[in-house]
């Protein structure tokens, strides 16, 4: 395996764990992201993530059992209570949620695991934004290339550059990066850091 191989393969590795999905052509040195966003302030969005219908609180993935009142985490857990035998349920952590009024709780959380199960009707892929309460979201595309250097005297702008939203130089040897988006950004060039910086991508 080449350098820029091992480069390119780093790279798409710490962007998927950042929510990036990565699409590549038959060119080891670009790749085309897409990140899924809140479209105010651009953080990401995650359709994989579960949030009440009722109130909005985010899936605290916990069970509840009624009859001993406690939370246990649903990780490797039974969906039948230590204690007591009786089955729990994944409800929502909101005390203040209609879904938790002594009136509703067991009709609502009746249907599957409970309301926060992701097969129950009252569970909902996330509606608002984590960071900003958004509720506007977007798709996010950059056409990246990949260039390994040796030093820093090797950052330089080519023309085939312009058909890219950015350029990734990668120091040979060290895992410093300098993302820029367009010539003037040379200037910038001994501003190399120490991680991949999503911001600067997107």
């Amino acid at each position: 395996m080449t350098d820029l191989e091992t480069r390119v393969k780093s790279i798409s590795y710490k962007l998927i764990s950042e929510g990036v999905d990565i699409y590549k052509n038959n060119q080891l040195d670009e790749l085309t992201l897409v990140k899924h966003a809140c479209s105010s302030c651009k953080k990401a969005w995650y359709m994989n993530l579960t949030e009440c219908f009722f109130c909005g609180c985010i899936n605290s993935y916990l069970y509840y059992c009624f009859k001993c009142k406690v939370y246990s985490s649903t990780t490797g857990g039974k969906s039948q209570c230590g204690t007591c035998e009786e089955p729990r349920k994944k409800i929502c952590f909101n005390e203040k949620c209609v879904s938790n009024n002594s009136n509703y709780q067991k009709e609502l959380n009746r249907p599957k695991n409970g309301l926060m199960d992701r097969g129950s009707p009252s569970s909902v892929s996330q509606t608002h934004c984590l960071s900003c309460g958004s509720e506007y979201n977007e798709y996010l595309t950059r056409a990246v290339k990949i260039v390994n250097i040796n030093n820093t005297k090797d950052v330089k702008f080519e023309n085939s550059f312009l058909f890219f939203d950015r350029i990734i130089f990668v120091k040979n040897d060290e895992n410093k990066y300098l993302i820029i988006k367009n010539k003037m950004e040379i200037k910038a060039s001994n501003k190399f850091e120490n991680k991949i910086n999503l911001n600067k991508i997107f």
